[in-house]
């Protein structure tokens, strides 16, 4: 449980940028899907919106290519599109919506993690989008994410990170203006489906 308090208050501390009532969040919620996600719930009624943060487990990637995480986050930033309510920097994937909208929202964001489109031109853009922002230092990146790392990285370096994310690897925060079980059968609905050797099949077939 310590553990779960710990990501989720690094989690909460994230997401409260979006809002300056953010230190009202209630006491987080913790457990797991039957795939092993990890999901953390925490309400806040005075909240603006709801937001829902996709996090990796830092130690169960711990032999990760420099970069490689920067990189597949441009991937997934290519496969979100329009939709300016996703977005996927530093170590996660980030979600800021309308109560109402939070589970058509957090669906198409399980949809962008679970199936995403990692081709060679999906790969070349992005990698040329990630490399111009370094450049322009328009973020405060890991030292490790730098335009020599970058250029090093291929498309089966990203496939095959991507290809080691599994269900039990990660965790979901959906705090802010939630309620506890909409916003337990939202994860469910979500990621519950979720298994390794379906987002294997997807990339593959992504070539």
């Amino acid at each position: 449980m310590n553990k779960i308090k710990t990501i989720a208050f690094a989690a909460l501390s994230i997401l409260s940028v979006y809002s300056a009532k953010a230190q009202n969040f209630k006491e987080p919620v913790g457990y797991k899907l039957k795939n092993g996600m990890n999901i953390i719930i925490s309400e806040n009624d005075k909240s603006p919106k709801a937001y829902s943060s996709f996090t990796l487990d830092a130690k169960a990637f711990n032999d990760k290519k420099d970069g490689v995480v920067e990189l597949l986050n441009a991937v997934l930033n290519e496969n979100a599109g329009k939709n300016a309510n996703i977005s996927f920097k530093d170590n996660s994937g980030k979600l800021a919506t309308a109560n109402a909208d939070l589970e058509k929202d957090l669906i198409e964001m399980a949809s962008l993690i679970q199936n995403a489109t990692i081709d060679q031109k999906t790969f070349n853009i992005a990698k040329a989008k990630l490399i111009t922002s370094i450049k322009l230092q328009d973020y405060d990146f890991d030292q490790t994410v730098n335009e020599n790392s970058i250029n090093a990285l291929t498309l089966a370096d990203v496939k095959d990170f991507y290809n080691q994310i599994s269900p039990e690897k990660t965790f979901l925060t959906i705090a802010g203006d939630v309620e506890l079980n909409t916003a337990k059968a939202s994860a469910k609905k979500a990621f519950g489906n979720w298994d390794k050797k379906t987002q294997e099949i997807a990339s593959t077939v992504a070539k």
